[in-house]
Order: structure tokens, then sequence, then C-alpha cells
């Protein structure tokens, strides 16, 4: 196979690949099992499926982000976005993006105890400092909008089975903020699992946004070998905030969504939320306070930050078609889209149209070039040399039985008059070269190579030369 459809076989395989193995499964109603950590598709004691399903069983549509975070800009603020222990790093246009949906009155759940979050959110704190007036809250001592502690939280008064393993009690909100909280104490409280602390000195951790708080003895450690942890001066420690909720509406004259941040995924998946009714209260709480109470919005879960594994679909799917919808919803880029495909489509498919004769005045192409001329050139740069062969061996029989006013060709006749002319030539060889000529001729889909052609082309200009231009 010559190198131009190699290609073209490849790049339609792979377009194809990530949209076939989605279509595969599905028809075949292949069962494919999540491993991620935080995926809303894991079923195992790490993963969201309970919660997700609770969230179904609430009424709402429960979709899912696999390829480009760029994808919730469709949805113009029209949506709830789950960020559930994130790993990979925020590009900068998932910040942009998520910036955007707030800013157009959409709402974010984030909730992450040592992922990226923290690292990746130096430019979203900015836009939203600046967004909602940060000069004045800078001079009230906020340091950003959202940031983590690090660390694993202790709380020496208030635990389950270690005190990583803290249950918080202490739930405060004012405002409409209070729909949160509702029934979570009564419930059993909010129990988590390793998780870290919001940063009293961050928007979202101060006494303004924090709704659920430790003990005043508690503390993040940072050295989690230590078989006798104990607060450092370097470690944060006190009363400290473990999730907070901003209403960006009231701070911004109308717009702005609403953000709930939590310092511990962990608490939402499938082992917390069947053990403990608070955090299953705390969970449907949030979905229906960033929702407005409307099961007209949809809820998005973002798993294209999660450890996706190499070989599963969603991995083959996101490398393709992220790249596909950052272009398609960049508003920049978005026009020249459909230029891209054009160009793509000329360039790399092939050109169906072929030489058409409509009459006898077309016959003549060009000058000195004949109909059959022209196929034969037209065939020769396609790389079809089947047909090529298929041609001349026409052209042969008719100027054989034309010369010799056959009736009918005959292979034997042939043989007859080359025997004499070629006296060289063997009689095997030539009828098995005149059966490949016609098992060709018979199939101009068989795909020869070029040093085929140049030999059964000069056996037939032999043959040719020697019974047709003769003289007699």
């Amino acid at each position: 196979m010559r190198w131009k459809p190699a290609v073209q076989i490849l790049l339609f395989v792979l377009s194809w690949m990530p949209i076939g193995v989605l279509i595969g499964t599905t028809v075949f109603n292949a069962q494919y099992d999540y491993p991620q950590d935080f995926s809303a598709w894991n079923e195992h004691y790490d993963g969201l499926s309970e919660f997700r399903s609770s969230t179904e069983e609430q009424g709402y549509d429960v979709q899912s982000i696999q390829a480009s975070m760029s994808v919730v800009s469709r949805f113009h603020g029209n949506a709830v976005l789950v960020i559930m222990g994130p790993v990979k790093d925020f590009s900068k246009d998932a910040i942009l993006t998520i910036f955007s949906h707030l800013s157009e009155g959409g709402s974010v759940l984030i909730a992450d105890d040592f992922g990226t979050a923290n690292g990746s959110f130096y430019l979203l704190n900015n836009y939203l400092l600046d967004f909602i007036g940060g000069r004045q809250l800078e001079e009230l001592g906020v340091e950003g909008f959202l940031s983590y502690t690090g660390g694993v939280l202790l709380d020496l008064d208030s635990y389950d089975k270690s005190p990583k393993l803290p249950v918080i009690h202490d739930f405060q909100a004012s405002g409409g903020q209070s729909q949160l909280i509702s029934g979570v104490e009564s419930e059993g409280g909010l129990h988590l699992n390793w998780a870290s602390a919001l940063s009293p000195k961050c928007l979202l951790g101060s006494p303004v946004a924090g709704f659920a708080w430790t003990t005043p003895r508690a503390w993040c450690e940072t050295n989690i070998s230590d078989p006798n942890p104990a607060p450092d001066d370097d470690e944060v420690a006190g009363r400290l905030p473990v999730a907070g909720a901003l209403d960006l509406g009231p701070l911004t004259g109308g717009e702005g969504g609403r953000l709930v941040a939590i310092s511990d995924p962990s608490a939402f998946d499938n082992d917390m939320w069947n053990r403990f009714a608070g955090n299953r209260r705390l969970g449907r709480n949030i979905i229906q306070w960033l929702s407005h109470d409307s099961e007209n919005v949809p809820v998005l879960f973002c798993e294209s930050l999660l450890a996706i594994p190499w070989n599963s679909p969603e991995f083959f799917f996101g490398q393709f078609l992220s790249r596909a919808l950052w272009m398609s919803t960049n508003p920049w880029l978005a026009p020249l889209y459909p230029i891209f495909t054009a160009v793509g489509i000329k360039k790399y498919l092939p050109d169906p149209k072929k030489p058409e004769v409509k009459s006898v005045s077309e016959v003549f192409m060009r000058k000195g070039e004949t109909y059959f001329s022209e196929r034969m050139s037209y065939y020769r740069q396609e790389g079809n040399y089947a047909r090529v062969i298929k041609m001349l061996y026409r052209k042969l029989r008719r100027d054989l039985r034309k010369k010799h006013m056959w009736r009918s060709f005959e292979r034997e006749k042939v043989w007859d008059l080359m025997k004499f002319k070629d006296p060289k030539m063997n009689r095997d060889d030539f009828f098995q070269t005149v059966e490949r000529i016609e098992e060709i001729s018979s199939n101009p889909s068989l795909d020869i190579d070029e040093n085929e052609l140049m030999r059964l082309f000069f056996f037939m200009r032999n043959i040719h030369s020697s019974l047709v231009e003769t003289q007699k």
C-alpha cells in the first residue's frame, strides 16, 4: 500500500476511534469500571456514584465533562459545576471558564484537600477579588478568594475513631446560606476523613462565608508520619473552617453566581455517604442551594481533572475532543473552525472526480492528446495501475482483431504468431502472463505495484510491435 492511502486510513481510524469505542460499548451494553477516585460513576468506596444517584433522584439532569472545561460556557451560567478531588492542574482555560461561569450567574462546588486546586487558583483569586471589590477586602486582612491550608486536619475535641477523622458540629450561616446547614447537625454532623481546612485568611474561610467549623483544639498537621502529632508554630491551629459558601450576586449588584468550597472531597464518597446521614443531608443541601432550588439547572461533574487511566475510552475521548471543543468554544477561534474543517477535508480526502468526455469535440483535451492518453495519464497519477493494464489490453485485442481480421480474440492464435516472431519466448510464460493480464483486467480494483505494470506493459508492447506494427 502506498503512503498516501495509508496516511488517510490512519487519520480516519484515529478520528473515529474514540467515538467508535463509546458507541460500541453502548450498543453491546459493555460495563466499564471507573477506578479513578471521586468519579461520579465509580461505584467503589472511593467513588461518588451514590452522590450522583442522589442528585438524580432529586430531579436534576446529571452530566459529565470528559474532555474540556470550556464546554461549561455553552450553558451560559445555567448549570452547577462540581469539581471533586482534582489531581490534574487547572489550565488557564479552565480557570477562565470557571470565572466566566460564575460571572454569568452559574454555580460551582469545589471539594479538595491535597489536590491541585490550591496551587491552580492564583488567577481565579485575582479575577474574583477584583470582581467583588478586592481592595476593600484586602484592607480587612483577606488574602485571596479561596485557598487550602495543607496538612491533615486533627481535632482533639470532636472526632470519630481518631483525631484525623474529625466530626463537625459547629455550623453557622447567615441569610440565605442557612439552607446549607439545615438538618445537618440533627443528623449527626459532618464527618471528615483525613481532610484539610480552608485557610482562615481567604474569603471563603472567613466568618463572612465559612459555615462549618472545627473546635478550637484543631490544627493542620504537616508531618503526617509523626507518631505523636502536636501543633507547631508554623502550622495553622485553632477554630478552623472546613466549608464556606458565597453568593456573589449581592456583592456585585445582582450579577454573579454561587460558590461552595469544602476541604474534604471524601466527605461525599460512597463510603461516607452510606454511613453518615449528616453528610448526605449536607450534600443534598449544597446542590439545592447552588441550583437555587430549580430542578431545571443541570449538574455537571468534572471528570477531566481526575486520574483517568490511559487505556480507558474516556481518556481517548478527552484527548481527541478536548482540542476540538476548546476551539469551538473559544470566541476568537470559533469563526475559524469551519475553515480548518474545510481545508482538512480538501487536503486529505481523495478527489472523486474522473475525466469526462461529453462530446467528440472534447476528446482532444490538450493539443496532441487523445481521450485514451488522458485516461492513461490520470490512472497513472492516481496510482490505479490495474486500470492502465485493462485499457492497454483492450486496445491490444482491438488492434489484433483489426490487423488480422479475426472474428474473435483467442490467446492460442496470438501464440501461434508470436512463436515465429519471437522464438525465444517460452510458451508457459506467455500463457501465464496473459492469464495475469486477464485477471487484472477483470478486476481493476486489484492493487499492483509499478514494477508489475512496467513488466506487463513491455510484454504487450512486444506483441503489439511484432503483430500489429509490422508490415506483411
